[in-house]
């Protein structure tokens, strides 16, 4: 009896080694042959709003949009491995199994490029996870609508944005990020569920486990910042908006899986149709040493997680990340996907608009802008998952401020491309004309970009000239056919405000002295006689 007793120890003790040693690798496919779906019926594996985007701004169907080969991944069950999420933006598969020669097999089979190793189990975490979260524990504050977000809200103007009724209705939001602790129940989310405004929760870390689990809290947070609602104590950037809420992050490791789970997960948000990503998550340093990215690197195409943030933004959605927090370490740059050409990397600034001494450095490592703008990232409003409002600090509070007066943005006129969008943030920046490392193009002005995108729509250049632009002490206007009628010319800065206006009746030419003293930033000239009316963006260097 004590032999089978210790044979059956020995048995449990082997399995329970075998798990603990399985090992997980992404299986890249050569192709999609033997597919069950088709192009021709795209309602078969993405949503309806995905399509009308898709149709709306003629984003042509690929075969990246379908699903891998079935064929495929039953050939590898059959091998004896686990299937853990498949990815048709990269085509193959995240497998785990504890076989490690089975690896050497599945190299060697017709239909499958690659099997590379992307976690394993460790003795324990050496990266320390959201760094960016050294929270002091305020009450919740009574101040007038905001409470303690004002401030994040009103540094890059979106509480003017919400006083024109623009809160993110009608807008949907994914947030890719460590789990949702506590969001079923805390107070600043109740009106989310009371309106059905969370769509669905998604663990790809642990399929079924509890993604409001406690334990995590950095996504909490995040969503915070955006959806939070206390009617006199607390207001989120897009308390209005639709979200998806998706776990791609493992708080305890720090492993290249954590990549190919982002992109799965934004390519749920793609087919589930949604239009801006929020992701405070960022990469460049794992466990194991060998899977370290280099500054180099950092150029906006080599990296796993920005090729998936690139394919997303080319299927219509606006990707919002944060900068990083390495400003005060010896890598200090931006890391992935923040290097990303159309992704929006978002860094962080105090409530005085003085950068954060974390916040990462620009530029991308081939040369481009980054961050591309800066936002509130310290003593950040935050949700606690005690039901307390507090304070954080880092670039992945700033993100969720940027990407939910985006969406706020979007809804003013939905008829704009995600790349319009993002267009509109940066050149509403204040440093715009001269960006730099730090800032990139500077402080974003989202109420000066609805406007932007106002004087965009309404321009008619046919038979006006106006120059110099940028502009420094003058600004000539000049009617190229017949000369201006009676005409009012006014020169508005961002909020509004006249800083100069001309009359004419019959000139040719008219020209604005004396603006030497105007900030440098964005403004708009308005030109109004009998034939119509004019708007011109103008920069002033």
């Amino acid at each position: 009896m004590k032999s089978y007793i210790a044979n059956i120890v020995t048995l449990l003790l082997a399995l329970v080694y075998s798990e603990l040693n399985a090992q997980k690798y992404f299986v890249s496919f050569t192709d999609k042959a033997n597919n069950e779906f088709t192009l021709s019926a795209p309602e078969e594996f993405l949503s309806t709003k995905a399509i009308e985007r898709r149709t709306k701004y003629n984003i042509a169907l690929s075969e990246e949009d379908l699903p891998v080969s079935t064929f495929y991944l039953d050939s590898l069950k059959k091998m004896g491995v686990h299937i853990l999420w498949p990815s048709k933006w990269l085509n193959g598969a995240i497998i785990e199994t504890y076989n490690t020669t089975l690896i050497d097999t599945i190299d060697r089979v017709s239909f499958i490029s690659k099997a590379q190793l992307i976690w394993k189990s460790t003795s324990g975490k050496t990266i320390q996870k959201f760094p960016d979260q050294p929270i002091n524990t305020f009450l919740k504050s009574a101040t007038e609508t905001y409470g303690l977000a004002l401030d994040q809200t009103q540094t890059v103007n979106g509480h003017l944005l919400h006083q024109e009724g623009y809160q993110g209705e009608g807008m949907y939001i994914a947030v890719i990020d460590n789990g949702f602790g506590n969001v079923n129940t805390l107070s600043s989310f109740t009106h989310l569920w009371s309106n059905n405004q969370i769509t669905g929760a998604i663990d790809f870390v642990e399929p079924g486990s509890d993604i409001y689990n406690s334990y995590y809290t950095h996504g909490t947070a995040v969503l915070s910042i955006m959806a939070g609602f206390i009617e006199n104590e607390y207001k989120g950037t897009a308390p209005d908006a639709k979200y998806l809420l998706l776990r791609s992050e493992d708080n305890r490791s720090e492993y290249p899986i954590e990549e190919y789970n982002w992109v799965i997960a934004a390519e749920y948000a793609d087919s589930a149709g949604v239009d801006v990503i929020n992701s405070s998550l960022g990469y460049y340093e794992f466990d194991d040493a060998s899977f370290n990215y280099s500054y180099s690197d950092m150029d906006g195409q080599s990296t796993t997680c920005v090729k998936g943030a690139e394919i997303a933004f080319s299927k219509g959605m606006l990707v919002v990340c944060s900068a990083g927090n390495e400003g005060v370490l010896d890598w200090k740059y931006i890391i992935t996907p923040s290097d990303g050409e159309h992704v929006m990397a978002v860094g962080a600034i105090q409530p005085d608009s003085i950068v954060a001494n974390f916040s990462s450095y620009g530029p991308s490592s081939d040369g481009r802008v980054k961050p591309d703008v800066c936002a509130m990232g310290y003593l950040n409003a935050i949700q606690s998952t005690s039901d307390l409002i507090t304070r954080g600090n880092g670039t992945s509070f700033s993100s969720p401020v940027a990407a939910g007066l985006a969406a706020c943005l979007w809804q003013t006129n939905q008829n704009l491309s995600n790349q319009e969008v993002l267009n509109l943030i940066r050149q509403s920046g204040n440093k715009y004309t001269s960006p730099d490392n730090r800032f990139g193009y500077g402080i974003p002005d989202f109420f000066a970009a609805a406007n932007l995108d106002n004087a965009i729509r309404t321009n008619d250049k046919d038979n006006l000239q106006v120059f110099p632009n940028p502009f420094s002490s003058q600004l000539h206007i000049i009617k190229l056919a017949n000369p201006l009628g009676k005409a009012v010319l006014t020169i508005y800065d961002v909020t509004g405000n006249v800083v100069s206006r001309k009359n004419t009746n019959g000139q040719q030419k008219i020209t604005f002295d004396g603006l030497n003293d105007l900030p440098h930033g964005i403004y708009i000239l308005e030109i109004i006689e009998s034939s119509g009316k004019y708007t011109y963006k103008l920069f002033k260097e």
